[in-house]
């Protein structure tokens, strides 16, 4: 079974589907899966570290809407600044990607509609990632932190050996 942090956002018809593939080698699929897309009339697709899988469940609006609602608490109101960001952080530091049509009010988005995928991008912690780093972030005489931006492409690590 997928870690229950992330699979209890999921109405029953999709997590039934994704438990089903997990069960088959759980231990090592589940190190490894790094994103979960739902996309209307489209089959689940999972990304793990070396590879994809497509499950044979298209997933339906109705399942979308029900996502969403899960993601809010059953409060999308209370949750609208960040789907206008374009995404939700949740518990455990997991992003789910939203994408629909935008509504755009002076410049900015001010609302989502028809919401047409979803992108669970599951976190990871990776103990010690950071430590070649800490020098260059950390200005230990000043107990401050540097001004510090680290960037890289979509699926490659942001550590100091990438």
């Amino acid at each position: 079974m997928l870690n229950s942090n992330i699979i209890k956002y999921f109405p029953d018809e999709i997590s039934q589907i994704i438990n089903e593939y997990f069960t088959q080698d759980e231990e090592e699929k589940n190190k490894a899966i790094e994103e979960i897309r739902l996309r209307v009339d489209r089959p689940i697709q999972l990304k793990f570290n070396k590879f994809e899988k497509i499950l044979q469940k298209n997933v339906s609006q109705e399942s979308i809407l029900r996502t969403i609602q899960y993601v809010c608490d059953n409060s999308i109101y209370s949750y609208q600044n960040q789907i206008c960001e374009g995404f939700i952080t949740v518990r455990g530091g997991h992003r789910i990607g939203i994408t629909g049509n935008c509504v755009i009010e002076n410049n900015k988005v001010s609302n989502i509609n028809y919401i047409s995928s979803l992108n669970f991008r599951v976190a990871k912690e990776i103990k010690g990632a950071s430590n070649k780093l800490l020098k260059y972030v950390l200005d230990l005489e000043k107990n401050n932190v540097y001004t510090t931006l680290i960037v890289s492409p979509p699926g490659v690590r942001k550590d100091y050996n990438s």
